[in-house]
Parts: structure tokens; C-alpha cells; sequence
């Protein structure tokens, strides 16, 4: 048990620190993190989880170690997924039901491996996403983007590199999408429904029911688009 629980503490310091990387842009390319016992003591982890957590980074091409110099980003980070980008740009209705049945493909698979390997911390955050799309939605804000920083949310939680670096290249279209939509309103009510039943199954770690939830919140969002 204590071994799981220790691999599970690096993998979350790995995500992290490719956050403080690649989202947050607190090391550049090229540039050499803080040291040892600097970094576990802002990262509250040992000097041997940090350790860990680096390693699988520099196993990913992110990271590099410089024997006698420390730790540096890799000077070419390895690309965040295929080049999606022309997505947002070709605004047809087919590319639209192409996208979505392209989520329609993952992201069920991805909310059941959150049922899964999520943390009680991180079904929290996902709770508290959730509430603020609602809160958002409420005042009259951009309820898009606190929509997706909820998905986002639960597909860190899935713990699986390869859907993390899909999703912001599908989500860049998704947002495209939405901006140019003529059912905004209905589609907000969508989301708010149908999030709370993704949630309610979430939080019981309920894999088949969070799975059929996501699929039924995706096709509705078809339908929404094609009426």
C-alpha cells in the first residue's frame, strides 16, 4: 500500500510540474529549474518523490538532466499532440459532428478511468469546477470556459498523458464552436444538466454510469448543434 500511494504522490508531482512548464510557462525551454531541495520544499515532497516525479518527465523528452549543471526544460519540447489547429477554422456543421464524435470516442473512456484512479482531492476539484460553471452560468459569464476547465479537470484526473495532450487541441475547436453557435442558451442548459449527472456519478466512482452520462452529454451537444 505504501508503495502505491508513493507512486501515485510522483505522478501527481510530474503533472505538476509539466503544468508549471507547459501551461503556466514558469521554466522556458531551455532554462534550468530551481535545485533539489528548493523545488521538494516549494512542491512539499521529498528530495526521493521529486526525484520520481523528474525522471518520468525526462523519460517523456520534457525534462533533461545536464550531468554536473541540474535540470533543465528540453530545448525542444516534445509537440503537444497532432496539429489540430485547422479545426478552428473550417466551421461546418459536418466538422462540428466530426469533432464531437471524435469526443464521443474518448472522452467516456476517459471519465470512467477518473472513476478509477482519481484522488478523494481531485474529485473535490472536480466538484468545485462544476460549482463554479453553475455560478458562472448564473451571472451571466463565460460559462464555456469554466465548462471546460471542469472536462479538464476530470481528464487530469484520468491520469493518462496521451488524452492530456489531445484535449486542448480538441477543446481549441470545441471553443470555436461554441462562440459560433446559434443555441447558446439551450446549450447552456445542457451542460449545466448534464454535468451534474457526470458529477453525480464521478463522485460515487461509478465507471459505467459516468461512461453512458459523458456519452449522453456529447450527443446531446450534437443535437443541439444540428438544430
Amino acid at each position: 500500500m505504501g508503495e502505491m500511494k508513493k507512486a501515485k504522490l510522483s505522478e501527481r508531482i510530474s503533472d505538476r510540474l509539466y503544468e508549471m512548464i507547459a501551461e503556466e510557462g514558469r521554466y522556458s525551454p531551455g532554462s534550468k529549474l530551481p535545485n533539489e531541495n528548493e523545488l521538494s520544499e516549494e512542491l512539499q515532497v521529498s528530495r526521493t518523490t521529486l526525484r520520481e516525479a523528474i525522471s518520468f518527465l525526462v523519460a517523456q523528452g520534457i525534462l533533461e538532466i545536464r550531468r554536473g549543471r541540474g535540470t533543465f526544460v528540453s530545448e525542444n519540447l516534445p509537440a503537444m499532440g497532432m496539429d489540430l489547429t485547422a479545426l478552428a477554422g473550417l466551421r461546418s456543421r459536418v466538422r462540428a459532428k466530426d469533432l464531437f464524435e471524435m469526443r464521443l470516442i474518448f472522452e467516456p473512456a476517459t471519465v470512467a478511468l477518473a472513476c478509477q484512479r482519481a484522488s478523494d482531492e481531485e474529485l473535490e476539484m472536480i466538484r468545485k469546477k462544476a460549482a463554479r460553471v453553475e455560478r458562472i452560468a448564473a451571472e451571466g459569464g463565460d460559462w464555456p470556459l469554466a465548462d471546460q476547465e471542469f472536462h479538464w479537470a476530470i481528464i487530469k484526473a484520468s491520469h493518462n498523458e496521451y488524452m492530456r495532450q489531445l484535449y486542448p487541441i480538441i477543446n481549441s475547436a470545441v471553443n470555436e464552436i461554441m462562440q459560433i453557435s446559434r443555441n447558446r442558451q439551450h446549450m447552456q442548459d445542457t451542460a449545466l444538466g448534464d454535468n451534474r449527472t457526470i458529477l453525480e456519478f464521478l463522485l460515487q466512482r461509478d465507471e459505467a454510469g459516468a461512461r453512458h452520462a459523458m456519452s449522453i452529454h456529447i450527443r446531446h451537444l450534437m443535437n443541439v448543434l444540428r438544430s
